[in-house]
Formats: C-alpha cells, sequence, structure tokens
C-alpha cells in the first residue's frame, strides 16, 4: 500500500485517528516539499496563533446569553443578548468567532463533553452591557457559547479536505511522496501546492448558523412601515410580533446609529432573539440578529 493510499484509507475511516492522519499527511508534505500544505497540517495539528488567519471552516458566530436582575428581586436568567447590543469594537469576535484550537483538543472535547454547548469566555462583558440590553434590568452576568455540531463540522471539514486533496494528488501522480520504486513523473511542488490550494483553501465550508455568510437580501423604506412589515412577515415573523415592533417604534426616539435603537426596541429584537434561539421562531439565531438590525436601521434611514 502505498503512502497516497494509506491516506486515503484512513480518511475515509470516521473512526481512524484525525491526529494520526495528519501526521501521515505531513510526512507526504515533507516528500513533496510542499510548504502551504506543510503550514496548515502544523496549524491543523498545534493550533493556530493570533497572528495566522484562521480558514472560513473554522469561523462562526456565538450565541450571548446572560443574567440579569431588576427591582423588587425580579430577575432574567439565561436571557439572550442580540449582537447588536454588544459594543461595536467587541462585536466582530461574537459575530465571527474563530476557533484556534488544534484538532486534536476539538476531538477530545467532542469525546469528553456531554453538552450540546460549548461556552466561551466574555471577559467584563457583563460590566460593558450594564442594563443596556433589557429596559430596567442589569447584566449581572454575561458568556458566550456555540453547538457543539460546529466541532463536529470541523472535524468532518479537515477529514473530507484531506481526501480531496489526497485523491487529487493521486490522479495526478499514483506513487506521490514514494521513496522506492518507480519515480514520480512531473509532479513538483508547484503543482502540489495548486492542487493543495484548490482542494484545501478553494472548497466551501459549511459554517452553521453564521450570519456572516447567510444570505439576507429586503428592501426596506424609510419610515415605511408596510415595507418593513413585509420583510419581516417574509422571514416567519408574526403577525402580533411584527404589531410589538410597531408599538415600541412609536414608543422610543428614532435613534442615530444601529448601535442606538431605543430601549423599546432594542427589548423587542432581544425578544425575538430569544425565540430564534429556543427555536420558536425558525431562523438561525446569528441570521436574527443581522437580518432585524439591517431591516429595522433601513427603515429608521441608517
Amino acid at each position: 500500500m502505498t503512502l497516497l493510499e494509506d491516506i486515503q484509507n484512513s480518511a475515509v475511516d470516521a473512526k481512524s485517528d484525525l491526529g494520526t492522519l495528519l501526521r501521515k499527511c505531513k510526512l507526504l508534505a515533507a516528500r513533496l516539499g510542499s510548504q502551504p500544505l506543510e503550514d496548515w497540517l502544523v496549524r491543523e495539528s498545534n493550533g493556530y496563533p493570533d497572528n495566522i488567519e484562521v480558514p472560513e471552516y473554522r469561523v462562526w458566530s456565538l450565541q450571548v446569553k446572560g443574567h440579569f436582575t431588576g427591582s423588587f428581586g425580579s430577575a432574567i436568567q439565561n436571557a439572550p443578548i442580540p449582537l447588536i447590543c454588544i459594543p461595536e469594537k467587541a462585536r466582530k469576535s461574537y459575530e465571527r468567532y474563530e476557533c484556534r484550537q488544534s484538532v486534536s483538543n476539538v476531538e477530545t472535547t467532542l469525546a469528553t463533553t456531554e453538552a450540546g454547548m460549548l461556552q466561551v469566555s466574555t471577559q467584563d462583558l457583563a460590566v460593558a452591557l450594564g442594563t443596556k440590553v433589557y429596559q430596567d434590568y442589569s447584566c449581572l452576568q454575561a458568556w458566550a457559547e456555540f453547538s457543539t455540531t460546529h466541532f463536529v463540522e470541523l472535524v468532518n471539514t479537515v477529514r473530507n479536505r484531506i481526501l480531496d486533496f489526497s485523491l487529487a494528488l493521486w490522479k495526478e501522480e499514483p506513487l506521490a511522496g514514494e521513496t522506492k520504486g518507480a519515480p514520480a513523473q512531473g509532479l513538483g511542488a508547484s503543482k502540489v501546492t495548486q492542487i493543495f490550494n484548490t482542494t484545501v483553501y478553494g472548497g466551501a465550508a459549511n459554517l452553521v448558523g453564521s450570519a456572516h455568510n447567510s444570505s439576507v437580501s429586503f428592501h426596506v423604506l424609510t419610515n415605511d412601515f408596510a415595507s418593513l412589515e413585509k420583510v419581516l412577515r417574509d422571514n416567519g415573523i408574526t403577525t402580533d410580533d411584527i404589531a410589538g415592533l410597531h408599538t415600541a417604534i412609536d414608543s422610543d426616539q428614532p435613534p442615530s446609529s444601529p448601535q442606538s435603537f431605543g430601549p423599546r426596541v432594542s427589548s423587542w429584537i432581544a425578544a425575538m432573539a430569544g425565540k430564534a434561539a429556543n427555536g420558536t421562531w425558525k431562523i438561525g439565531l446569528g441570521v436574527a440578529g443581522s437580518l432585524l438590525e439591517k431591516a429595522i436601521a433601513k427603515y429608521y434611514g441608517l
């Protein structure tokens, strides 16, 4: 069995250890002299440094939640926090969370966790939010989380792209990477890198629930609630919820930017994000935040 055939068999076998598969690919990359391939394998094996851009399949949006306290002992527990409520400077890290963990850490987490959601530190986000999310309620604690589905897709994507690369390489030269027997013909490092770029970086990533990669298009006229209502209705928002937004808009002062919606409109958006999070509103949470922010901002002429 050739090294390429061994890599292909391991890539096809979902039960094979992905760390071992990456090491086999490192051996292949060293023999073929492709530095971009080697770099990718090292980063997937060891994790991505902060100064290195991660591939798109390692980027997704986070769901932000928190605990809130109000007057007379009232409280809101485990409540969704729309991304538009997060300070603009910090928002990107939640809209486009970059997973830099090594593949082995990802696999270990999947094997040892029983929860369907994984948490990410938000540092002092609760302090920055204060009373900006829910009217008359102060944020006590905030955290970000994402579904383990993202980790499953990351592992599958790495395995699939290794398979795609090895098959494309095999079609060009079945003996590529071999040190014994008939030498490989006409397969230089530049050709290997070209195949790598096409199959590994050129493929489509499967990003679940990412607003950045979701298509949200609509036509809303300034101060024309009928056009806003049509967009919301077309995206599955109920008549009662639309009426609630109409009341909130009438009650609030017009904002100067999408980051300064009034308290009632902001509370309405938060409530809709909660419905997206628990499945009452059949739309991804990241898409929900993007849709509502953009549509309402267009209504205000922002």
